[in-house]
């Protein structure tokens, strides 16, 4: 049995050594709750990490795609503002930051709200930050990377043939981890590349809820044909970017996702990749997919 491991936005600067072992790490502690352990060697955990060629991809897009991007007002890119503003107004809107609240932190009008008014989507920015848990910084790398990834076909073909070579042999069962970012990545590879051999599909902290990722996905939703045990989607109610659980209306597919809600997520965003981990049934259901 194998472990893959898949990461999500933002991690173009980690240590590649670092970054894994810190989630192994994450794991271990939520299993000692349990207390269980991880009985797989090095080589059997699978840790696809994607993070630099994401971000040389974004960097030299200009110099592989097709038409050259028109920019609008203040010389920002249509198309990534209206991403931006769904993105962003969704997140502001789990996070229960009305559009008076962005108006009043940055003395603009309701009535200037749309993503043709860039001033606007920056002040969602600016009021997740002072509202909620999330910095500027980390957000706008999240908006950021998945509008790339889903945007972009050569960006996105890259980094799925990527991570897809890394899968185990046919044959080789594993089971399959991926977070924020990495879990889009994970239902856009195993719906595409039909592969077999995985056992079980275990999402956290997932944006595949929101509609501004819906709308950049193949349709019809499908939950993807190599999962024997199933799909189980974990997340905290506090976390703004995964707040929608994956059932109807946010999500629905057949079979459908089983989703755990009760993450008490003790990272500073309730979305870091440790919180999830080290959260007791998150672990459990890691530890019982692989061994069972």
């Amino acid at each position: 049995m194998k472990l893959v491991l898949l990461h999500g936005r933002s991690q173009q600067d980690r240590d590649e050594v670092e970054l894994k072992q810190e989630w192994i790490a994450a794991l271990n502690e939520g299993l000692k709750k349990s207390k269980l352990s991880l009985d797989l060697s090095e080589e059997d955990i699978i840790f696809p990490y994607y993070g630099k060629m994401l971000m040389k991809l974004i960097n030299d897009r200009d110099s592989f795609q097709e038409n050259v991007v028109k920019k609008g007002s203040g010389g920002i890119d249509p198309e990534f503002a209206h991403f931006c503003a769904d993105f962003l107004g969704t997140v502001a809107a789990n996070a229960g930051i009305t559009d008076q609240r962005i108006a009043e932190l940055s003395e603009l009008d309701v009535t200037e709200k749309g993503p043709q008014n860039w001033p606007w989507v920056l002040a969602i920015l600016r009021a997740i930050d002072s509202e909620s848990d999330f910095a500027q910084a980390t957000l706008w790398a999240i908006t950021n990377d998945v509008f790339h990834y889903l945007r972009n076909p050569v960006i996105r073909k890259n980094i799925d043939d990527f991570v897809a070579k890394s899968l185990p042999k046919e044959g080789e069962k594993c089971v399959w981890v991926g977070h924020s970012l990495g879990s889009v990545i994970t239902y856009n590879i195993l719906s595409k590349y039909k592969i077999k051999n995985i056992k079980e599909i275990i999402t956290i902290g997932s944006p595949l809820g929101m509609k501004v990722i819906k709308r950049n996905l193949e349709s019809p939703l499908l939950n993807p044909p190599c999962s024997v045990s199933g799909w189980y989607n974990a997340f905290d109610k506090k976390d703004a970017v995964s707040l929608f659980p994956l059932e109807s209306p946010y999500f629905t597919t057949d079979p459908t996702i089983t989703n755990y809600n009760k993450v008490l997520n003790g990272t500073s965003n309730k979305h870091g990749i440790e919180g999830y981990l080290n959260d007791k049934e998150v672990a459990l259901r890691i530890y019982n997919a692989i061994t069972k």
